[in-house]
């Protein structure tokens, strides 16, 4: 066979087999946080209206009557992270309840923040990577607090934000959200804004 051939054909051989996407390794999603792990969270939100008898149906977040929230790891198998979920109320009344988070995004259906509680991510992530549990992609790596974070932010004309993830554990650090809320009728806008801030864990 002509060296030249034989070159090509080694050449395409190599090329298969670099490309073929069942020889190439497979991304881990793995979560950063173990079984007895907390973190508490205080939850809270700030209206603002152009008018000041405001009359919109605006949804309450934690209805504001929470004093904070703890998220207790249970266990951890595979990509999956069980918890139980801990409201503590202002009046000292609390409400448990059991839920599971799925870190890798190949498992994802739709997720809402406002229904599905506090996003978690996978750890060591980096930018560009995606964070389904928050609709958001990351846009860089930065130090805060002597930790490495993971910070994204969004701006669509309803909508806006900024999202901070440890990036070691995956747990969330800090969300700011801000929807509109307008009545085309009446003219009304009241923006709410939606606080979680992470105030004390046992991971680090």
């Amino acid at each position: 066979m002509d060296k030249k051939i034989q070159v090509i054909v080694i050449s395409m051989i190599l090329f298969s087999w670099l490309a073929s996407p069942h020889d190439m390794p497979k991304r881990e999603w793995t979560p950063g946080v173990s079984s007895g792990d907390y973190f508490t969270y205080e939850m809270y939100g700030v209206y603002t209206s152009n008018r000041s008898n405001s009359s919109i149906n605006v949804p309450s977040f934690e209805r504001n009557y929470t004093d904070w929230v703890r998220i207790t790891i249970t266990s951890v198998s595979g990509s999956v992270i069980s918890q139980i979920y801990t409201l503590h109320y202002a009046d000292g009344s609390e409400t448990s309840f059991s839920f599971q988070t799925d870190v890798n995004p190949n498992n994802q259906g739709t997720f809402k923040i406002s229904e599905k509680g506090v996003p978690i991510c996978a750890s060591n992530l980096k930018a560009g990577d995606c964070i389904p549990t928050a609709e958001v992609t990351l846009n860089q790596t930065i130090i805060r607090d002597s930790r490495e974070t993971n910070y994204a932010s969004w701006n669509v004309s309803d909508d806006w934000g900024d999202i901070y993830f440890d990036r070691q554990t995956g747990m969330l650090l800090e969300l700011h959200r801000t929807h509109i809320f307008a009545n085309n009728v009446t003219g009304e806008v009241v923006e709410k804004t939606d606080v979680v801030r992470l105030i004390q864990t046992n991971s680090w």
